[in-house]
């Protein structure tokens, strides 16, 4: 073989050989292959470990603490190193969370503090920084679903406290007593009688199905002997309220203005009934004309 025709199979070789890659390279580039969808992260709530808990909490102040102008106390659940932030009003039983954790409910407080660093140009900044301190705790009961958790803050520390305010247990159209004191409170509603122990909750054998007025009279038994009257009034109960009764004690003053008392009423939430889609019209059928006869002919 000559060297010019080998010379020249050799470079006609080489040219199909870079057209054959360069075809190639494109039709990946305009077909690309499909990448697999990456997976979506899991949005359903964490499991219940073994020895923890799973409720519903609600969360109120007794008294809400006062606050500077301009600031808000923001509190939040801790589980682990996660935080769900809470709403809590004042002797209402506001939105709930979800809580699945250890069977004492930790609260923190968020904090904000100023620290003064150094930009890169040397300058000399403030910035906030933001972080969750330990604020409450309180143990909650397996077996309970949905809590009230109420909040009280004392010289030095709050105080948290937890309830069962499950449907079955609390139903709408009850009335419950709380006592706090270390006294004895009686109660007559409608005429019927029950008593609360020191620390201890005690239910009305009554449960309204339909609005009444009723009697209401509460006082204290102390240990020694003195009793104190502290309502004697008519109140209005129904099926679509619940109401908490607290009562608690300064025993430092006197028996006159030992005991303070709070009511917590819940109201039942009334959904919408959904509006009817209005019937459609019915439309009358349109007029048809009757084909006109054609005019008899004349006789001849």
């Amino acid at each position: 073989m000559k060297p010019r025709f080998f010379l020249a199979g050799m470079l006609f070789l080489a040219t199909s050989l870079s057209l054959a890659a360069l075809d190639k390279e494109t039709a990946k580039k305009e077909d690309p292959q499909p990448k697999p969808a990456a997976e979506k992260e899991s949005k359903r709530p964490r499991r219940a470990a073994p020895g923890e808990i799973t409720c519903s909490v609600h969360v109120t102040w007794w008294d809400e603490p006062p606050m500077a102008e301009g600031e808000r106390l923001e509190l939040a659940v801790q589980v682990d190193k996660t935080t769900t932030p809470v709403l809590a009003g004042q002797m209402q039983i506001g939105p709930a969370i979800e809580y699945v954790g250890p069977g004492v409910i930790t609260f923190v407080r968020k904090v904000k503090t100023q620290v003064e660093e150094v930009d890169k140009k040397g300058k000399p900044v403030t910035r906030t920084v933001e972080n969750w301190v330990p604020f409450a705790s309180c143990a909650v009961p397996a077996g309970q679903p949905e809590i009230l958790v109420l909040l009280m803050a004392i010289p030095g520390k709050v105080n948290a406290y937890a309830f069962d305010i499950n449907q079955e247990t609390f139903p709408f159209g009850s009335f419950h007593i709380l006592n706090f004191s270390k006294a004895r409170v009686g109660c007559s509603l409608a005429g019927k009688v029950f008593f609360a122990e020191p620390g201890q909750r005690a239910k009305s054998p009554m449960v309204m199905s339909q609005r009444q007025v009723v009697n209401f009279r509460l006082a204290v038994f102390e240990t020694g002997g003195a009793q104190r009257r502290l309502y004697s009034t008519p109140i209005i109960l129904d099926e679509r309220t619940r109401r908490l009764y607290f009562v608690t004690e300064y025993p430092g003053n006197d028996i006159e203005q030992r005991y303070d008392t709070r009511t917590l009423v819940d109201y039942r939430q009334v959904q919408p009934a959904p509006a009817e889609e209005p019937a459609p019209e019915k439309t009358e059928p349109k007029a048809t004309k009757a084909p006109a006869k054609a005019a008899p002919k004349a006789e001849k």
